[in-house]
């Protein structure tokens, strides 16, 4: 879908890039023109009250003006191929200029305007499908974002799970013990270090009580 998108899109591209130099020669040719032909074709557009010394200048301005409009649409086109943006001014576009074309079919009743037909459709279909596949690469990453990855746990798992529970927890147990014994055998070793020190002292008492007998 990616391949048809930027297809669709550099058809579009080309074709305004195309009518961007047609405008650009037009305007430099308009110079050159005499200004009879000139009035003639304002003529038949209805203005027939323009002087003819600034019909010449009017002309190069209005076409000059719609090369820019269209070399900027052309240049947007193409970001939008490199970048992936500008999808929704593509489509307006060529809603846009499929609309004058279909005034000018109307008016002037000429083939050309089915190229016009042709390369908006195009851009526009490229544009919808490239903003289809941005919006399914955006809906991922935010979901991906959102939701932690899942991990399938087995049986199995649960088994070794509850293993090592028990096993810390006999650990903790024999930890607990082996404290038990050692302040058992403390207090033990401290009885009989108090028993010692008073057989002791009885000792000393009886050696005593002796040695005043004998004086």
């Amino acid at each position: 879908m990616k391949k048809i998108s930027k297809f669709f899109l550099c058809l579009g591209a080309i074709y305004y890039l195309f009518l961007s130099l047609a405008l650009f020669l037009a305007s430099l040719f308009s110079m050159f023109v005499d200004e009879k032909y000139v009035f003639a074709i304002f003529d038949l557009l209805g203005f027939s009250n323009i002087s003819l010394s600034i019909i010449k200048p009017i002309l190069f301005v209005m076409l000059f003006l719609l090369f820019i409009l269209i070399a900027s649409i052309d240049r947007k086109i193409f970001k939008s191929i490199k970048n992936g943006k500008y999808f929704l001014f593509n489509i307006f576009t060529g809603f846009f200029f499929i609309f004058l074309s279909i005034i000018g079919h109307v008016f002037l009743r000429d083939k050309i305007f089915i190229v016009a037909y042709v390369f908006n459709v195009i851009l526009i279909i490229g544009s919808m499908i490239a903003l289809n596949e941005k919006s399914k690469v955006y809906y991922k990453e935010e979901n991906s974002d959102e939701k932690p990855s899942e991990k399938i746990v087995t049986f199995h798992d649960l088994k070794n799970q509850k293993n090592i529970e028990y096993e810390n927890e006999k650990v903790i147990d024999d930890e607990v013990i082996i404290d038990e014994d050692i302040e058992d055998d403390t207090s033990n070793d401290d009885i009989e270090i108090i028993e010692v020190n008073n057989i002791d002292e009885s000792k000393d008492k009886l050696n005593l009580d002796q040695d005043g007998e004998k004086e």
